[in-house]
């Protein structure tokens, strides 16, 4: 994996988009669209955009959409915008400001959803 990690340093500045990468480190500016396996924001970073990814370890900031298996917010982290994740871990002392959705799977979401909507149909017909 060592050659597939991405390195982005203090003080650095990232507008784009970020492909082929296993893993990245992000401790400066990036604003981009990222998939990859792990990303981690450190504590001087600071991330705009969507994220797709297995694991996020953010002690930074993060604003967009992010969809990932395993979220890890430490005490320094400051999310806005809107987050969907299987897991998560929040230390105390990181602060949310965004949507936070549990199990994103979109498909099990409208299956619900849909099945939420002909309960009320049927609840209806029976009045």
């Amino acid at each position: 994996m060592a050659n597939k990690q991405a390195i982005l340093g203090a003080g650095a500045r990232f507008s784009g988009k970020i492909s082929n990468a296993r893993s990245i480190e992000i401790n400066g500016y990036v604003e981009a669209d990222l998939t990859t396996e792990k990303v981690t924001i450190g504590s001087s970073g600071k991330f705009l955009g969507s994220v797709d990814s297995e694991l996020v370890v953010i002690a930074g900031e993060y604003e967009g959409k992010m969809q990932a298996d395993s979220v890890w917010l430490t005490e320094t982290s400051r999310i806005s915008g809107e987050v969907h994740y299987k897991s998560l871990q929040m230390d105390r002392g990181a602060a949310l400001n965004c949507r936070v959705v549990h199990n994103w799977n979109e498909t099990e979401t409208n299956n619900v959803e849909e099945k939420q909507q002909n309960e009320e149909v049927v609840q209806e017909e029976q009045s």
